[in-house]
């Protein structure tokens, strides 16, 4: 369902569109996504960015950086890129699409330099948590996109979706280095630019948990072939 809020952003303007990527599944040419940043310029990166109250805000504090952003929903991608444009950012890159396949296609190796997950979807039936996105094969290819050094920050107010991310990353031996030692893990800390799901969880009285790791230089393992969706493709061709 389409909120009456929503429906503005069904439109997109000319300004906004000049902050959103094409889709596709070519590798990323970062130079041309952001021809006025430095080429060693810092590469941050959200997956699933909701109503862009955070990457708009990190975008803001750090100018000298390149941001991008994966968003499942075409409507939120454009409401992000007008928050964007009233914070007065221009070094945010939107991108629509499911962000599996995109990191698996489109990020380079050793491209980002930090990465947020911040309250992504639970799914918190037994049933339905297959989807969750945080899974061993995403982490796996989130590895091969990561740089040495890069962090990678994880938040949800489901703790046990935050444990199960630990577990996946623990089975990736050597590739990454948890920075909340000796639990793993930290519970209400003092956010700088708290999400709008977050300020509500917190509202409610929730406790939220979040994770903080590092990645080596450890080379990361091959990776599992792309699944073969059913139906024609062109040959050659990958469908995100």
């Amino acid at each position: 369902m389409v909120t009456a809020g929503m429906r503005r952003y069904r439109n997109r303007t000319q300004l906004q569109a000049t902050l959103i990527g094409p889709r596709g599944s070519d590798l990323l040419d970062l130079d041309t996504l952001f021809p006025d940043a430095a080429p060693k310029a810092r590469v941050r990166l959200e997956l699933g960015f909701g109503h862009g109250e955070f990457i708009s805000a990190l975008a803001k504090a750090h100018p000298e950086d390149r941001l991008i952003g994966v968003e499942q929903d075409d409507l939120r991608v454009t409401k992000t890129a007008h928050r964007c444009i009233k914070d007065g950012v221009a070094n945010v890159r939107l991108f629509a699409g499911e962000a599996h396949g995109f990191v698996r296609f489109r990020l380079r190796p050793a491209s980002i330099h930090r990465i947020y997950v911040l309250f992504p979807d639970p799914w918190p039936k037994l049933g339905h948590r297959r989807r969750r996105l945080l899974t061993r094969s995403v982490l796996l290819d989130l590895s091969h996109a990561a740089a040495p050094g890069c962090r990678l920050v994880m938040a949800s107010d489901t703790h046990e979706y935050v444990f199960q991310c630990l577990s996946n990353l623990s089975t990736l031996g050597g590739l990454w280095r948890n920075l909340y030692q000796p639990a793993g893990y930290r519970i209400d800390i003092p956010t700088r630019f708290p999400t709008l799901f977050e300020r509500h969880k917190k509202a409610e009285g929730c406790r939220i948990a979040y994770l903080s790791m590092e990645r080596t230089d450890a080379p990361p393992p091959p990776r599992a072939p792309w699944p073969v969706r059913p139906g024609p493709q062109p040959a050659g061709q990958r469908t995100l």
